[in-house]
C-alpha cells in the first residue's frame, strides 16, 4: 500500500514503483474512475484506440488526418476549403 498527499491544487505524486510498474511516464494520461472507491487506469495511447476500432471500419481504410483533426481534414476534405 502507498500514501500520496493531495497539494493544495489537487494533484497527486504516483510513488515510483507504481510508475514504473504499470509503465507511467511523464506526459501519459490516466483515467480516475468513481464507483465507491478511486480507481486510477492508464489510459490507452490513440494509437491502440485505433487499432482497436479498425475492425469496424467495413471496406474502407480508416482516415487519419497528418497533422491535424480527423474531423476537420473529412469537413474540409468533403465540402471544401473557404
Amino acid at each position: 500500500m502507498y500514501q500520496t498527499k493531495i497539494t493544495s491544487q489537487g494533484t497527486i505524486s504516483i510513488p515510483a514503483p507504481l510508475r514504473k510498474k504499470y509503465g507511467l511516464t511523464p506526459g501519459d494520461t490516466v483515467t480516475l474512475e468513481d464507483n465507491g472507491k478511486i480507481i486510477i487506469q492508464k489510459s490507452p495511447d490513440l494509437a491502440s484506440v485505433r487499432a482497436q476500432n479498425a475492425k469496424y471500419v467495413v471496406g474502407k481504410k480508416p482516415f487519419i488526418a497528418k497533422g491535424g483533426d480527423g474531423f476537420t481534414m473529412h469537413v474540409l476534405e468533403k465540402y471544401g476549403q473557404k
